[in-house]
């Protein structure tokens, strides 16, 4: 790639502009025509029908036989509606959708027998019933299958396009409806409708051939809120589904007023039956062609551009619009020829925005609900709610024949529905945003939120019994919790079990609730348990007892075993803070020179905060004892000392005590945030700035949180990120709402000008373009949650990254409802598994158009770490020329961390190698550079680069999926140790807190002299210990001399709570052990 100039995109080719035009993904091409020809046929079918009732229908008085064939409808339809409710829980989709096509094609012979046989007004509401049922079961078919078979975000793109496909068949109708001139014509058209459904079951076949077509039974949504009986009755307990049905009926209702006032009024213009069925012809197949091109080409672009809820608007709005212009243009004296043109334009106008737009949002809806409710509640609107609106449409039209001195009242009737249709619909879509709340948040309930009967309480408290030594903890836990007075009476014979996790979780619980445990018992305890830790707890609980006599007390505080005599002072100095003899002990101990004595001594001054204990503190702060610092250190965070506070301060910098210094300053709370002010006024170092950000992110108050705001504008990437992950714990404060809306805006230029400066042939460059993309997307999320519900953000970020592609999806769509489009246009660029070429093109169309001139790799070189990861830094490092920027903008970075110092050195390497000529121009314009590489190369002699460290853990399996980006975060915490041939690197037993990979030589495991496995360069073991430090299961020994790289489990909790893509690694590799160890296990012997 030249690093010069911008990379040029590929012009699609015209099928991918087509495909794009539409919505439709390369993936999807077959699925989508598959659904587009299936609802052409039944398109096609349903109109032809159609078109027969309505040829008879209006030669037999329509005035008053539409209302009648109206309601007639409405009744046979509900009544469908509830058999194919009861159908659809008793056989599978695929089966019931077949059936469902089996049953529209007798029908359709059924009414062919009656147009043959049947001439009357009671044939005609016959065959329009028939048309109605139709209507009805080839729509719960056709959207029943799709709703499975599409996810949320693929409904809102593709429902406009597949159901598109009955347009140009009803447009087919419609002129066939000009050609109709008698009984025969119409029978020929039945038959063709019957060709088209049987077709149309083959298209159904074909679909499920393809695609799983099966609602799977899940358990119901947590939902916290509570719901009215009703609705949990009758509506499968989705309030948004009872608002969709009361909104379907409304727009029903009203979409068969203005259908019958377009029939009606062109059977009053045109008297003779040829010209009416022709104009009513030619205004369908206008209709369903501007339909059709409006869904295919419009609809989505519309949908994208106003959002959901706008789109939802628009029907109602148009049929209020135009039924108030009906209240005017009537005013006026107007022939019926005006009328007939008001009503042909008021039918085309709805039925296109209804076709076109309407149903489709209003079908995506229903997508966040699970599969069962989603079917339960398209049958119940369509099946239900749908003809009842018809139904009452009819009796509404009905009655103004019946009583034409009510029809002065009936256009109030008709605006009063399309306002009462506008309230339903916001209503709807405010459910909707709920559903997807509920769709995306946490699946599970918090533990106080579970109601426990007393049966089970009764078997928790059986399993103290247990030989199983866990679920006797797990259960005392629980009872702890929900019944003390059972644990208190098991709590003697607890004390005695063997096992020592469970007589240390009796004692906890002991302490916590203040039981009367007998003294003897205690006193017992803490002399002969095996357990120092259980010694000293039980000591410490027998010494704060008031009753406690003196001659008990005296030998516990004087003990020679240092866990006992800990105990028995902190016990007794908490409820006589001065008691003497206390006192003397504790001195006395601060005052000897085992570090165990000095550990016992900090740990009472930390719990009982004993300040006149500071200089003891303090001098423990200097000590050479590691594990004796970190627990003054400790104790220096309870004590709230000026002078020890600033000691933690000043060691937040040191690699091996800053994160015990950040705890305890954390735990210091509010108290510390002026000390933390001032030493970020004085510009900190990226380490200091980093962990000062992670307290502040435990101290929720608004002067923290000024704090981190602050740390959010930090010009150094990894200090701004710490920052804003730490903000995402506090709510929105609007008055720093320009900030981030800044800081979004920053973010997603930024993300446009990486995704152009990825597209090209450089693999290394691209992978890690894609790394710091991953990241803006976390920024971004964290930044976005300080403008929006901080829940429902957080909800959407885990669900983006969940592996069911439904949540995503309902994840993607409640973002999408909740940012603005260009914010949401970029996030789906990131999101979305799609061809970097369209993603490209999806954020510039989002965005102003791309014309940056400044390639890539110098734009990383001139921001360095104020944008980027280091290794992101370091890849455009390696691939500098004179060409791709000035010298001088990367000497600076031989003063930078060691990854950026080799890559510097690695590129003035390889020009010196490749271009002598602007080597030595090089050297003559930077003529102390030969020294400062000389120094550099004497420095990096005596260690392992970083970037050979980077690579030696990637060629392990442990961190084999681990981007490089992380792993540079890794490799400054790996210690290089040598051993001899037959040294032991550690002892089976010994307690494991370091993991080892092998540089150089190789690694023999024994276990009882056996070995067990051989390991060499590359290869990696001990990798448990950096989670759980426990006892090592054997020993590992040098075969040859070696080189290990080690990495302690203290260094790699502070990266992992960092990088979570660590320790999904670790788990991912042990998951894949396991898996081994169990195919082994299982195999059959012999």
């Amino acid at each position: 790639m030249d690093a010069g100039v911008n990379n040029v995109i590929e012009t699609p080719s015209q099928m991918s502009r087509i495909q794009r035009a539409l919505g439709v993904r390369q993936e999807e091409t077959r699925t989508v025509g598959l659904f587009f020809l299936h609802n052409f046929l039944l398109g096609i079918g349903t109109i032809l029908v159609y078109v027969a009732a309505n040829a008879i229908l209006l030669e037999n008085n329509p005035e008053a036989s539409l209302p009648i064939a109206y309601i007639a409808s409405a009744i046979a339809m509900i009544a469908v509606g509830k058999l194919y409710e009861y159908v659809e829980h008793h056989l599978l989709l695929s089966r019931l959708a077949g059936r469902v096509l089996i049953a529209v094609v007798a029908m359709t012979a059924v009414i062919g027998v009656l147009v043959i046989v049947g001439h009357s007004v009671t044939a005609a509401v016959a065959i329009m019933v028939g048309y109605r049922l139709i209507y009805l079961l080839t729509n719960l078919e056709f959207w029943g299958v799709s709703a499975v078979v599409f996810d949320t975000r693929q409904s809102k793109r593709l429902f406009s396009v597949i159901s598109s496909g009955d347009m140009p068949a009803k447009a087919m109708g419609a002129i066939l409806a000009v050609l109709v001139h008698a009984h025969t014509d119409i029978l020929r058209l039945l038959v063709v409708a019957f060709v088209a459904f049987g077709a149309a079951l083959y298209t159904l076949r074909l679909t499920i051939q393809s695609h799983e077509v099966h609602a799977p039974h899940r358990p119901a949504r947590v939902v916290k809120r509570a719901r009215p009986r009703f609705v949990e009755r009758l509506f499968g307990g989705s309030e948004l589904v009872f608002m969709m049905c009361l909104s379907v009926a409304t727009i029903a209702t009203v979409a068969t007023q203005i259908e019958y006032n377009f029939f009606v009024n062109v059977k009053h213009r045109f008297h003779a039956q040829e010209d009416v069925i022709r104009y009513v012809g030619i205004v369908l197949a206008l209709t369903y062609g501007v339909a059709m091109i409006v869904k295919l080409l419009l609809s989505r672009h519309a949908l994208d551009r106003f959002g959901v809820r706008r789109s939802l608007l628009v029907l109602p709005l148009t049929a209020l619009v135009g039924l108030l212009a009906l209240e005017a243009l009537t005013a006026v004296q107007t022939d019926t020829t005006r009328l007939l043109i008001y009503f042909c334009g008021l039918y085309l106008v709805f039925e296109v925005a209804r076709r076109s737009l309407f149903d489709p949002v209003f079908l995506v809806l229903f997508q966040p609900l699970s599969p069962q409710q989603r079917l339960h509640g398209h049958t119940l609107a369509k099946g239900m709610y749908e003809p009842l609106g018809i139904g009452l449409a009819g009796v509404l039209l009905y009655i103004i024949h019946a009583l034409p001195a009510l029809e002065f009242w009936m256009p109030v009737a008709w605006i009063a529905l399309m306002i009462t249709a506008l309230v339903l619909l916001q209503r709807t879509y405010r459910h909707y945003v709920t559903e997807l709340n509920d769709a995306i948040a946490r699946r599970f309930l918090e533990s106080d939120q579970i109601a426990i009967p007393t049966e089970a309480l009764n078997r928790v408290a059986d399993t103290l019994q247990s030989a199983n030594p866990d679920e006797v903890v797990a259960a005392i836990g629980w009872l702890e919790r929900h019944n003390p007075p059972q644990l208190g009476k098991q709590t003697p014979m607890l004390l005695n079990h063997p096992t020592a996790a469970v007589r240390r979780r009796t004692l906890d619980a002991t302490a916590t609730l203040d039981w009367p445990v007998p003294t003897q018992l205690l006193y017992h305890q803490a002399l002969y348990d095996t357990e120092p830790t259980l010694r000293e707890r039980a000591s410490y609980l027998i010494s704060r007892r008031a009753d406690t006599e003196v001659s008990m007390l005296a030998p516990l505080l004087h003990h020679s075993d240092i866990a006992i005599r800990q105990g028995a002072i902190r016990g007794t100095l908490e409820i006589q803070p001065a008691n003497a003899d206390a006192l003397g002990s504790l001195t006395a101990l601060t005052k000897e020179s085992a570090v165990s004595s000095l550990k016992a001594a900090l740990s009472v001054v930390q719990a009982l905060r004993l300040t006149a204990y500071v200089p003891f503190v303090r001098n423990c702060m200097t000590h050479t004892d590691t594990s004796l610092v970190k627990t003054a250190l400790q104790t220096a965070g309870v004590l709230r000392d000026p002078d020890l506070t600033q000691r933690l301060i000043d060691r937040l910098s040191d690699g091996t005590y800053g994160r015990t210094a950040a705890n305890s300053l954390k735990a210091m709370g509010a108290d510390v945030l002026p000390l933390l002010t001032r030493t970020v006024e004085g510009t900190p170092d990226r380490l200091v700035a980093t962990r000062i950000a992670s307290i502040c992110e435990g101290i929720r108050t608004n002067q923290s949180r000024q704090l981190l705001t602050k740390l959010a504008n930090q010009p150094t990437l990894a200090v701004r990120a710490t920052a804003l992950r730490a903000l995402s714990r506090f709510g929105r404060h609007p008055a720093d709402d320009e900030l981030f809306e800044h800081f979004v805006d920053q973010e997603i230029n930024l993300a446009q000008r990486l995704l152009h400066g990825s597209y090209g042939e450089d693999a290394e460059l691209t992978d890690t373009l894609d790394y710091e993309l991953t990241l803006l997307l976390q920024r971004l999320f964290y930044a976005l949650e300080q403008l929006h519900d901080r829940n429902v953000i957080d909800s959407v970020r885990i669900g983006v990254a969940h592996p069911s592609r439904e949540r995503r999806a309902n994840a993607l769509e409640r973002l999408d409802n909740l940012v603005p489009r260009p914010v949401y246009q970029t996030m789906q660029a990131l999101i979305d598994d799609q061809p970097r070429a369209e993603r490209i093109r999806l954020i510039d169309a989002a965005l102003e158009p791309f014309h940056e001139q400044k390639a890539i790799l110098p734009f990383i070189i001139e921001q360095g770490q104020t944008l980027f990861s280091d290794w992101t830094v370091s890849v455009a490092l390696r691939r500098w020329t004179p060409g791709v920027s000035p010298a001088s903008t990367i000497l600076h970075y031989l003063d930078a961390i060691p990854l950026l110092q080799d890559s510097v050195v690695a590129a003035v390497q390889h020009l010196q190698t490749q271009q002598p000529r602007n080597y030595s121009e090089l050297l003559k314009r930077f003529p102390d550079l030969s020294s400062r590489f000389m120094s550099h190369s004497t420095e990096a002699h005596s260690r392992i680069p970083e970037i050979e460290l980077i690579m030696v853990l990637k060629g392990t399996s442990l961190f084999a999926q681990t981007p490089e980006n992380v792993l540079s975060s890794i490799a400054p915490i790996m210690n290089e140790v040598s051993y001899a041939e037959g040294q032991t690197v550690f002892n089976k037993g010994d307690l494991g807190s370091s993991m080892f990979v092998i540089y150089a030589g190789e690694i023999g495991i024994y276990d009882s002299g056996k070995q067990l496995a051989r390991f060499k360069r590359g290869d990696f073991f001990g990798e448990l210990a950096l989670l759980d430090a426990e006892a090592r299961s054997a020993t590992a020994e040098a075969l040859t001399d070696v080189r290990l790289l080690r990495i302690d489990q203290e260094d790699f909790y502070d990266l992992m709570e960092e990088r979570g893509e660590v320790l999904r690694s670790i788990v991912r590799t042990l998951c894949q052990r396991i898996r081994v160890l169990n195919q082994t296990v299982t195999r059959p012997v012999g």
